[in-house]
């Protein structure tokens, strides 16, 4: 099993503050190649302020497992990924 996971960053991204907290927040939208799935799963992940949102492309992310609660949890995060270059799309004639 793999340790990494691919993560494509559409630029998609809604920010706002948060009611509670009276924080900023930012959610961006991203496609996740889960293995053993034909296709791309839509995700959205946080980042504090639109800056931190990772430029449209394809991310080599780390998995990391942690246990919260006593429950096993598995986090990916974009910003911290490692930008792949992509084959081009195919030309359609």
């Amino acid at each position: 099993m793999s340790n990494t996971i691919l993560v494509e960053v559409t630029g998609n991204h809604r920010s706002g503050t948060a009611a509670k907290s009276g924080k900023p927040y930012c959610m961006f939208e991203a496609y996740v190649h889960l293995p053993n799935v034909p296709y791309p799963q839509k995700a959205s992940f946080y980042a504090e302020m639109p800056n931190q949102v990772p430029s449209v492309g394809t991310y080599e992310c780390d998995i990391i497992a942690d246990v919260r609660d006593g429950r096993l949890s598995f986090d990916v995060d974009p910003r911290q990924g490692r930008r792949v270059n992509s084959a081009p799309a195919a030309k359609v004639s």
